[in-house]
């Protein structure tokens, strides 16, 4: 069988989207299977040229002046919106045909798959999530985009033989929020090319490694704040700081900006910063899953992780789950992961789920979505996925689909700086809650 692997982006290049559309060609090849890869857009200057078109038509319709950061960020979400998809859909159509293809595996669905062939979608989270996260590109977009993705979507994942995505969490949203039958969806998990190993470390003295790109939403400042406060307990626990973070100065924490992995030198960094942590602490504000789990993980390494997303799927018991908007919680959680042994037993079981989390135990599980046949040598997916209503009363006995939440609960920022921000609990309906959340914006 001839696989083809789908991606906007080049799936031959390891570095794209954290290396997972590379993770997934590269282990179905290595499972004995022929696969290539298929870029679902157009050249780069082509494809770039079709989001700026649609980006200025859309803030030509606006009344005001946009500011810079506006039309960054409108430019950002028409690589996401209709005109995109449209134009990505069809070179994805001519891909395929010049090439001799049983079955696609569908990197998210930004683009519609080819009729008359079967395929798989993998996808970390859905529309819906992103919107009632208010991720910034997808909030940028024009409603009627918005709209129009969450239909496409639906479409694609109803037309899958299965839908492999990488957390319950994910799962839920695509039966709830798209009437995708539970059988007809699984949880794969998330690969890493990070070696499996096993690292002798020190454990009697806290590290926590922090990593994360994206400052505000890794929550990044919450970690200081906590990581300050356990200092007066513990004055010899250090913490590492890699990605976009802002300049700090506090006392045993060391900086080392964005380390890229296609740099040798900045790998080895990275592997070096891995083996001499305790605890990977990162309580995401939201976090569809999170590869840096599977990281530490891979190395013997208990992490800290947010509960608005998919984490816990990756942590698992190897680690402790809180409520990233909780300073108490997080702070709590520092505190029982710098105990030794409590450190020592999480890197424990984190080595021994890590053999879950390696892509060709991924790439096996959604070859078996594909084509149940096939004989592959994989560990089952120990996630179990069921179905969960689509609405459901909130305690304003109304009934609200989140879709659609988000034309009625708007941002609003009062004169103390609280934000009323509405958060999707595990049911899928939108609870409005008051949260102190100048710091982040």
């Amino acid at each position: 069988m001839r696989v083809g692997v789908a991606f906007a982006g080049d799936a031959e290049d390891p570095t794209a989207r954290s290396g997972t559309p590379f993770g997934v060609l590269s282990a179905i090849r290595e499972l004995g299977l022929s696969a290539v890869a298929l870029k679902a857009a157009p050249p780069t200057n082509i494809d770039r040229a079709v989001a700026a078109v649609d980006a200025v038509a859309h803030l030509a319709s606006r009344r005001s002046i946009p500011s810079a950061a506006q039309a960054r960020e409108t430019y950002s979400g028409a690589h996401l919106a209709k005109l995109t998809a449209k134009v990505r859909g069809s070179v994805l159509a001519r891909r395929r045909e010049l090439e001799e293809i049983d079955a696609i595996v569908a990197l998210g669905t930004g683009y519609d798959i080819p009729a008359g062939i079967p395929y798989v979608v993998y996808d970390d989270m859905t529309v819906q999530q992103a919107v009632a996260m208010e991720y910034p590109v997808w909030m940028a977009m024009r409603e009627s985009d918005r709209a129009f993705r969450v239909e496409q979507q639906r479409r694609i994942y109803l037309g899958a033989q299965m839908c492999c995505m990488t957390t319950t969490w994910a799962a839920e949203s695509v039966i709830r929020d798209y009437g995708v039958p539970s059988s007809r969806v699984v949880v794969v998990g998330a690969g890493t090319h990070e070696k499996v190993r096993t690292v002798e470390r020190d454990w009697s003295v806290p590290r926590f490694l922090f990593i994360g790109l994206d400052w505000n939403r890794k929550n990044g400042a919450r970690v200081l704040a906590a990581f300050a406060s356990l200092r007066e307990r513990i004055p010899e626990a250090t913490l590492d700081v890699v990605g976009g973070h802002p300049p700090i100065e506090q006392d045993g924490v060391t900086t080392h900006g964005r380390l890229y992995r296609n740099d040798a030198s900045d790998l080895a960094r990275l592997q070096k910063l891995y083996d001499r942590a305790t605890c990977f602490a990162m309580p995401s504000v939201h976090e569809p899953g999170g590869v840096v789990f599977v990281e530490a993980a891979a190395v013997g390494v208990g992490s800290i992780a947010g509960n608005r997303g998919g984490s816990a799927d990756f942590v698992g018991d190897a680690g402790l789950i809180v409520d990233p908007f909780d300073d108490g919680a997080i702070f709590d959680a520092m505190v029982s992961m710098a105990d030794p042994a409590t450190a020592r037993s999480c890197g424990q079981r984190a080595s021994v789920r890590a053999a879950m989390f390696t892509w060709p135990q991924v790439a096996g599980r959604i070859l078996a979505a594909l084509h149940p046949e096939i004989d592959l040598p994989i560990v089952v997916s120990p996630w179990v996925v069921a179905a969960q209503p689509r609405f459901r009363r909130t305690e304003h006995h109304e009934y609200v689909d989140p879709v659609r939440v988000h034309r009625r609960c708007r941002r609003r920022v009062g004169g103390d700086g609280d934000l009323q921000r509405r958060r999707m609990d595990q049911e899928g309906a939108v609870r409005v809650t008051e949260r102190r959340y100048a710091q982040f914006h």
